[in-house]
């Protein structure tokens, strides 16, 4: 294991472990850092670059969760695979010059992403008070080594919101908080039986089957229907654990059925080694109906495992995340040595307990369905207008529904098209895995998008497939 060379300029504005993650993902685009290279500890890297252990493990956080680095139980942190990453992996590739912008940087001008909130009604006033209080108030215990589970206050705070807006029934005791999705399934994964298998939904978030492929984990894809997961393929399988996003499915945005919930539950009961991972993406903005509780609500047999963010309900950027741990895992956590955890900056933990405890966040949250559901409505309106070109699905909750072409245009030739009128849409395909589907259908994203230029994206999107559909 080399050092790493890397100069950190701390005179400038940016973050330094944005400075980090840039140079050594640089490095590993470029070859200078191979495949399966284990990286220095966050320790003796911390030290060799002068520079705190908690910049080092935000950098570490940020590439693991892009898959270019993946970390191993007591062993540290490893160059993933670079077959599964869409990068240039020749040696000499020209060095990119500050005033140039890769092609993944490039931003269309009617992009519908993933992933966005909107900026506008950030809650910066809050968080600037909150903030404020943390660096000038005598907050001796935020300078010092946090839980490992992360702050109490924060994880009693998740632990009642849970309960009052999910129906989760949960002791703070039984939260961990962590960065990312990723890093909890990491936790998780280290905590389950041995000859662990997984069962994951198709299509699926991609960063879960690339954990599990970085881990050496079993896995398979189950397709997903309209009431959700297909539940006879699942309760004929071998896996003992399932991964799904029941209330919200990721990307289709279908809610599973009681009925199916309540057969998931019972196949998971009839074994201790069973388990079902809850993502519960996106399930803050319900739109239509009364918000359905989640799975775990109606858990009797410590069967479920909950998983959350903030990452849409406040912003991606803070990077914190939670599990519900089910007690028998909460035992076992407690007692593994050197298990990951404690990566949430302690300043950002007393921020976002301090926003729930004086209600802003449920304030916030109200404010941002209104706002997210008036997007919605326009987008949806408008598009509806043409059930020649489009069919739109899964629009009752979240910030993005599937928009699937109901003309003979094929998926390549829907893309060509979305290039030429600078558009930027990612197709499901793109998360599918073993199932494909017979029309080309993309995950249209507007929660990024400002209310004042959601028409003008429709419209674009609605002419370019009238283009497209001429001169096909």
């Amino acid at each position: 294991m080399e050092m790493l060379m890397f100069h950190i300029d701390k005179s400038l504005q940016y973050p330094m472990y944005m400075q980090l993650y840039e140079k050594i993902r640089s490095s590993i685009i470029d070859g200078s850092l191979n495949e399966g290279e284990k990286l220095p500890s966050k320790r003796l890297l911390s030290d060799y670059l002068s520079i705190s252990q908690t910049t080092v493990e935000n950098a570490y956080a940020q590439l693991i969760d892009e898959g270019y680095i993946y970390s191993k139980h007591r062993s540290g942190y490893f160059v993933s695979d670079i077959d599964i990453l869409p990068l240039v992996t020749q040696r000499n590739t020209r060095a990119i010059t500050s005033t140039e912008k890769t092609s993944s940087e490039k931003t269309s001008r009617f992009a519908f992403h993933l992933g966005t909130i909107d900026k506008a009604h950030f809650p910066f006033e809050q968080f600037r008070k909150y903030a404020k209080e943390s660096f000038e108030t005598l907050q001796y215990d935020l300078v010092e080594g946090g839980h490992q589970q992360g702050d109490f206050p924060l994880r009693e705070q998740i632990s009642h919101y849970l309960f009052h807006s999910r129906g989760v029934q949960s002791t703070p005791e039984q939260v961990i908080v962590a960065s990312s999705t990723e890093q909890l399934l990491s936790i998780i994964t280290d905590l389950l039986p041995s000859h662990t298998s997984f069962m994951l939904e198709d299509p699926i978030y991609r960063q879960v089957r690339h954990l599990l492929t970085r881990k050496h984990i079993d896995y398979d894809f189950i397709p997903v229907y309209q009431d959700g997961i297909d539940i006879q393929q699942v309760l004929q399988h071998h896996a003992n654990i399932v991964y799904i996003t029941p209330s919200h499915q990721f990307p289709t945005g279908v809610t599973m059925s009681l009925q199916h919930r309540i057969k998931l539950l019972k196949w998971a009961s009839e074994s201790t080694e069973r388990y079902i991972i809850e993502d519960d993406y996106d399930s803050e903005f319900r739109y239509e109906g009364k918000p359905i509780p989640a799975l775990q609500s109606l858990d009797q047999t410590d069967s479920v495992i909950y998983v959350s963010t903030f990452s849409k309900s406040i912003s991606p950027s803070i990077r914190v995340a939670y599990a519900v741990l089910p007690k028998p895992l909460l035992e076992k956590y407690q007692k593994t040595l050197n298990i990951e955890g404690g990566t949430v900056p302690r300043h950002i933990q007393y921020i976002v307990s301090q926003f729930m405890a004086t209600h802003q966040f449920e304030r916030h949250l109200n404010r941002m369905r209104k706002i997210y559901r008036k997007k919605r409505d326009l987008l949806v309106n408008y598009l509806s207008q043409y059930p020649d070109l489009c069919r739109i699905d899964g629009a009752f909750t979240g910030m993005h529904f599937i928009l699937t072409i109901q003309n003979h245009l094929t998926e390549q030739e829907c893309m060509a098209c979305f290039k030429k009128y600078d558009i930027t849409i990612q197709p499901l395909s793109h998360y599918l895995f073993q199932h494909q589907t017979s029309k080309p259908k993309f995950v249209l994203g507007f929660g990024g998008i400002e209310t004042s230029d959601i028409l003008k994206h429709a419209q674009q999107l609605i002419h370019a497939l009238k283009k497209a559909e001429k001169q096909s």
